[in-house]
């Protein structure tokens, strides 16, 4: 079976071009790493293992900073609530901190990704590591292409399945599936080399 090296959907036999992107189906030297996995990269690339430790360190950055602000803020509104919990009425407050924990301390994290990548086309993370967000058609990223490309990191398992997804089919191995779809990569700032993207 023969794979296209672009998007990765599955070649007609004797095919000159993808029937789903219009990519030749011969590849230059060049774009054939494609044809590959990104699992199969992960065993020999050098370059391509360092991208994903940046992108993953970038990722830790970003949740650990956010998680202090919310956590942080999550005490100072919990804290006049304190002194009114009894201790046979412990209920209200377990159900606040598993509110804010459970729910609304993933969609801010969640927020800040997609605000942070449609304003400034990188998160704080991506900007220690010298990454940025960028669309593959070239126009500037909107807010509904980083929704897109980050909604699966409301919950880890979810980040885990499009990491997953992009890493096990052919295609570029670098993205993650939802960039896949959307058409987002993730540019090396300090060489400008195109990078297709990432959590």
């Amino acid at each position: 079976m023969a794979y296209c090296w672009r998007c990765g959907a599955q070649l007609y036999d004797n095919s000159s071009y993808c029937h789903s992107c219009g990519a030749s189906a011969k590849p230059s030297p060049a774009s054939a790493i494609g044809a590959q996995t990104g699992f199969e990269r992960l065993k020999d690339d050098k370059e391509f293992q360092d991208q994903w430790v940046k992108r993953i360190v970038a990722y830790v950055i970003d949740v650990v900073a956010v998680s202090v602000v919310v956590y942080f803020l999550l005490l100072v509104v919990a804290f006049p609530i304190v002194p009114t919990v009894f201790v046979g009425q412990t209920f209200p407050f377990v159900w606040f901190w598993g509110f804010w924990l459970g729910g609304i301390a993933s969609l801010i994290i969640l927020a800040y990704f997609v605000l942070a990548e449609a304003v400034f086309e990188r998160t704080l993370g991506k900007e220690l590591l010298g990454l940025k967000v960028t669309r593959l058609d070239g126009k500037r990223v909107d807010l509904w292409s980083s929704f897109v490309r980050n909604i699966s990191k409301i919950s880890f398992v979810l980040l885990v399945i499009d990491l997953a997804a992009g890493l096990g089919t052919h295609g570029d191995g670098r993205q993650k599936y939802s960039d896949r779809y959307i058409g987002t990569a993730v540019e090396t700032t300090s060489t400008n080399r195109i990078i297709p993207d990432r959590m």
